[in-house]
């Protein structure tokens, strides 16, 4: 799809940006959606998917519905490509009990 992607639609000079999102991840009893991208081997984040991820938070963030609580946009870097080395998620070093804490959307904070 991304070479199709790349070869077909219009390009980045056009304004128009395409980039996919790695995980919706939710649970429909306690009402709980998160979204979550990875990047493996310690990739950075392009300065555009930072500020696309920004505005998409802040667009889900004002329009979900009043009965569902919206975990936010996190970032999940991997300096390998799993828990064999260094883990940030939201630039911040985490265990891997810690994260599935929050990937199963038991923690009630997201910062």
């Amino acid at each position: 799809m991304s070479d199709w992607v790349r070869e077909k639609l219009p390009d980045s000079y056009t304004g128009y940006m395409v980039s996919d999102v790695d995980f919706v991840l939710w649970n429909y009893k306690s009402k709980r959606v998160m979204l979550l991208e990875v990047k493996t081997h310690g990739a950075e984040c392009k300065a555009w998917q930072r500020t696309m991820w920004k505005n998409l938070n802040r667009w889900i963030a004002n329009g979900i519905d009043t009965e569902w609580t919206y975990l936010g946009f996190h970032l999940l870097v991997f300096y390998g490509k799993d828990f064999n080395g260094k883990v940030e998620y939201d630039y911040r070093e985490i265990s891997e009990s810690d994260l599935i804490k929050i990937l199963s959307l038991e923690e009630t904070q997201h910062d």
